[in-house]
């Protein structure tokens, strides 16, 4: 152990989150999502030390989102952090590169911008840190990750690491939550958790925002951060389960007509609360999620609640309507002559997924990762009717046709009748 570790791992004050993130050394992919004032920078330029440290002589990258923020707070807080570790260093100001002396060899931090990316490309690196990561738009971040990931081939221990308040389902949530994996690991941290922040700043924050950026801000949490959830109360943990068809279930599938995007979600009953267990979506028209929905449940009674227009709606025969065919299909078909109203649907849905502390709907996030996404990310559009331009209102539909029929919220005569026995 070199006089440098040394002293970073007797002498550096850590909050527990950010020792968490500093001392993890085997994890390929790792995050730290937080509240503002939860130390991300100063943690980032501290592991980027570390493991600097770590790879004697071969190339790290550190970004912040913009040129402005790496000029103004990254290259300051990195000097701190150097001269801590006690690394000598000098920085060439025309292209912020730190060249250190570590273990006798020249060592290069590379700062960069992660919105010129680009300019990364060629080097073969060690590790990457990349800070404030959410505030990047989500397809520049997403991308920038992916090159960045692939030039890390260098050096005795690959690691990348992301850090970032989180903003809305952007690039972030898609990295650890949609895509995790085995080879990386995400760690929460609040505002609150900074033992050392002024009782007036917390509760300026908690006095300034509103419900969901509290959760973002202060909690950490991924929330959707536009017009407004549809589904505001859905938690994929509290309303996630690992449920499966059994033998005897028979399937109750909500469907959504519409040509070239056919969707349906797949749900078996628990008692009285429905358990969605499977997800069909991007199905060309009526004839094609027949053959999916029978391919995959064989042999079983099937029950679908669809878009009550497809008595009139025609998605690949003109002579045909999409319900006359699920009939013939062998399907018992369970649909009212018109559809419910949207707020009503909604409501509907809202009450299942959770009403007080009770929540009756529950979801296998790991067979139905579409239909999660969607009743996370649907929000409300400007004119406040639920947003159908993003692409995530199909499953959300399917599911709100299933259960807006079985459980409806309101009874609206002519248009909803409570089902019991099926």
């Amino acid at each position: 152990m070199n006089q440098q570790q040394s002293k970073s791992k007797k002498t550096l004050k850590l909050l527990p989150h950010q020792y968490e993130l500093f001392k993890d050394s085997t994890t390929p992919i790792i995050g730290l999502v937080s509240g503002f004032g939860g130390g991300k920078t100063f943690i980032a330029t501290r592991k980027a030390c570390a493991l600097a440290l770590s790879n004697p002589g071969s190339d790290g990258i550190i970004t912040e989102p913009t040129h402005p923020l790496l000029v103004q707070i990254l290259i300051p807080e990195m000097i701190e952090a150097l001269e801590y570790f006690n690394i000598p260093f000098r920085l060439n100001k025309a292209d912020y590169i730190f060249y250190c002396s570590i273990g006798g060899k020249e060592t290069r931090i590379i700062c960069k911008s992660l919105e010129n990316y680009d300019r990364l490309i060629g080097i073969n690196a060690a590790w990457a840190i990349l800070d404030e990561f959410d505030t990047t738009k989500a397809d520049i971040a997403y991308t920038a990750y992916q090159k960045i990931l692939g030039r890390l081939r260098a050096g005795n221990s690959q690691q990348m690491v992301i850090v970032s308040t989180p903003e809305g389902f952007r690039a972030f949530h898609r990295i650890f939550v949609t895509e995790n994996a085995s080879n990386k690991r995400l760690i929460h941290a609040k505002t609150t958790d900074n033992k050392h922040l002024p009782e007036e700043y917390i509760s300026l924050l908690y006095d300034t925002y509103p419900e969901n950026l509290i959760k973002a801000y202060i909690d950490g949490e991924f929330v959707n951060l536009t017009q407004g959830s549809v589904y505001p109360s859905f938690d994929r943990k509290l309303n996630g389960c690992n449920t499966v068809p059994d033998k005897d279930d028979h399937i109750h599938i909500g469907l959504d007509f519409n040509v070239g995007n056919m969707s349906g979600v797949a749900h078996v009953l628990r008692g009285d609360c429905p358990h969605a267990v499977s997800e069909f979506s991007g199905l060309l028209d009526t004839p094609a999620i027949i053959s999916a929905i029978k391919h995959r449940y064989n042999n079983k009674k099937i029950y679908v609640y669809p878009d009550a227009s497809g008595a009139s709606k025609k998605s690949v025969n003109a002579s045909e309507s999409d319900i006359t065919l699920l009939r013939q299909a062998g399907f018992v078909v369970l649909a009212n002559k018109k559809n419910p109203y949207v707020t009503d649907r909604v409501m509907s849905m809202n009450a299942m997924i959770c009403k007080g502390e009770n929540r009756r709907y529950f979801i296998n996030t790991d067979n139905c990762p579409e239909t999660v996404e969607c009743l996370e990310q649907q929000a409300y559009d400007k004119s406040g009717v639920p947003d159908k331009t993003s692409g995530k209102d199909h499953l959300n539909d399917a599911v709100g046709y299933m259960v807006s029929y079985r459980y409806p919220i309101a009874k609206r005569t002519g248009l909803q009748t409570k089902v019991t026995g099926i």
